[in-house]
Order: structure tokens, then sequence, then C-alpha cells
């Protein structure tokens, strides 16, 4: 029969390595490990980057982007573009959003959803992540939805 301090010595043996493990990043191993990774835009509301639209009374031109999903159920998304004033003037920027995100790998269902942030409201997005790709639609200011597609 084990003594009292033999089970006290053994039990924290066994718990150890449990408590270094809870305290691990665990980017590679969590709930969405085989999805996550990096992304590069590939549509821009509907279009190919780069894509350029009206801004004011100039342009804005969304260069690049990437959507970077974290296996615990997080995501960055940040998209660069550049802004030419009627004059010519161009000034460069990016879009930067961070939220969480759910996925069913059964249906292929992406659910992406982010605080407001930056000063911009919050929002959400529906799509599907299948075949490396992440294809969703979102709701534009007029109402209007525009489609974006990330791919690995």
């Amino acid at each position: 029969m084990l003594t009292r301090k033999a089970k006290l010595l053994l039990s924290l043996t066994v718990a150890t390595p449990l408590l270094f493990a809870a305290c691990v990043d665990n980017t590679l191993t969590g709930v969405y490990g085989d999805i996550a990774g990096t992304y590069t835009l590939t549509v821009f509301a509907d279009k190919s980057p780069p894509a350029t639209f009206p801004y004011g009374t100039g342009t804005i031109t969304w260069t690049d982007g990437t959507m970077v999903l974290h296996s615990l159920g997080t995501f960055t998304e940040t998209d660069y573009y550049t802004v030419t004033s009627a004059g010519g003037a161009q000034q460069s920027g990016s879009f930067v959003s961070s939220g969480t995100f759910t996925y069913d790998a059964s249906t292929f269902q992406l659910q992406l959803s982010a605080p407001a942030q930056n000063g911009l409201p919050a929002r959400s997005a529906v799509g599907t992540l299948q075949f490396d790709t992440i294809n969703y639609d979102e709701q534009n200011t007029d109402g209007t939805f525009s489609s974006y597609e990330y791919k690995r």
C-alpha cells in the first residue's frame, strides 16, 4: 500500500506536465489546427486585386491582403489599399479586422465575427472554407452584398 507522501509525489508527477501543457500556445494544435494558416486575398468586393473603386473625388485601390485563421478560433484580416486624390496624390493604408470564427467541417460553413474596432462598426459574415479557399459575402452600407475570397 502506498504511503500518503508517495501518493502525493505520484499525483504531482502526473499533474506537473499537464500544468505546463496548459501554458503552451496551441497555435497548431487547437480546435481548428487543420485549417489554421495564412490565406491570400484573391477577390475583393467582386474584383481581383488590384481592385479600384470611386472614393470621394478620387479612387481607392485595394492591392492585396491576408486572412490569418488561428487554430483556437480567432482570425486577423489585413487588406492594403492606396487612395488616389483627384489631383493624383497617393496615400497608402491598411484595413485590419480581428475577431472570432467558427467552422463546421461537415458543411464547410465558416462564420466570421468581429467587434467594433478601429472606428468601424461590428461586422459578421457567413461563407465557406473548402479546398483551401475562403469565400464569403459581406453586406455593404447600401444594403447590397460583395464577395471576398482568400486562398492558401
